[in-house]
């Protein structure tokens, strides 16, 4: 599949395009699960992550930077920018991997994941 992307991107001239150099672009990125016992608890929060970039689009070396709550987030988040894939930086024309790549990934409920919690507390209290 990521071959004929890169196929595709190519015939359509977005690879090689008048600049000599690109950064890597997000292909695919599925979002984080949130932790059971932190929706349960309705603990909201963030992780900031660092990680590289191989010349395949793959992400290696993930690594938490911060977190708040510490710790809560952090095997979630780390698993799902594993997953995620990139388009690799490229600079004239050839491939290249990325280092010290950054972001944060929001744990945030939504009402209806609140009022769910809500309602899974009252339960196990019963």
């Amino acid at each position: 599949m990521f071959k004929s992307l890169l196929f595709g991107l190519l015939w359509l001239g977005l690879l090689g395009c008048a600049t000599s150099a690109r950064p890597p672009v997000l292909l695919a990125a599925a979002g984080p699960v949130y932790p059971e016992h932190a929706r349960v608890q309705r603990i909201e929060g963030f992780v900031t992550l660092a990680y590289d970039l191989t010349v395949s689009g793959n992400v290696v070396n993930v690594r938490v930077l911060d977190s708040v709550p510490a710790g809560v987030f952090d095997t979630s988040a780390v698993n799902a920018v594993r997953d995620w894939r990139f388009l690799p930086m490229q600079h004239k024309g050839q491939f290249l991997p990325a280092t010290n790549q950054r972001s944060t990934l929001t744990f945030k409920l939504t009402e209806d994941q609140k009022d769910s919690a809500e309602k899974d507390r009252n339960h196990r209290a019963r």
